[in-house]
């Protein structure tokens, strides 16, 4: 599934839910996602804010998007006092919430148990690691650390550096799933 970039309206309908003001119109989606991720960290803490905002921002359509905040909401947003934590109303813009990168979001979600999508290898140049990529995306779907963690890879160069990544955060989520359950 193809994601579509959330529209400034949208975000703003997004922020919206977090403040109990009205928000003024965001002339661009940049300016809306800057407000909506300084409502999600006043909300929810720097920390789960990084990685809500970019669940949130990558969902594939608005009511995914807006599913997932719902669900980041609701998940026992509570001060150490028990209390719930609320958007202060008047106070002056913080600054945004700071950006991360690509793989760091990545590693955000793996540490969450979220299993990683595997490297794009339709190009040419990966044809002869596909059969490779093949085994540690079955091992990982299984769950066998032990097996991803004794598969072989020599990171020389790019498909088998890629590899290696992937096959490092697929053990971080299966890991992560199972600290959760235990």
């Amino acid at each position: 599934m193809k994601t579509k970039a959330l529209t400034a309206a949208q975000i703003d309908m997004l922020a919206q839910r977090m403040s109990e003001t009205p928000i003024e119109p965001a002339t661009s989606a940049k300016k809306a996602g800057d407000n909506f991720a300084r409502l999600l960290v006043a909300r929810i803490g720097d920390e789960r804010a990084a990685l809500a905002f970019t669940s949130i921002m990558t969902a594939a359509t608005f009511d995914q998007a807006e599913a997932r905040l719902t669900l980041v909401l609701d998940y026992g947003n509570h001060d150490p006092a028990g209390e719930p934590i609320m958007v202060p109303v008047d106070q002056p813009k913080a600054a945004p919430a700071p950006m991360i990168g690509k793989r760091q979001a990545i590693r955000y979600q793996a540490q969450s148990g979220a299993l990683p999508q595997a490297p794009d290898f339709s190009k040419p140049t990966h044809a002869r690691f596909r059969t490779k990529l093949a085994q540690i995306v079955a091992l990982a779907e299984a769950g066998d650390i032990a097996a991803l963690l004794a598969f072989e890879i020599n990171p020389v160069s790019s498909s088998p550096k890629a590899m290696a990544r992937y096959r490092d955060l697929c053990v971080i989520a299966i890991t992560a799933r199972s600290s959760v359950t235990a």
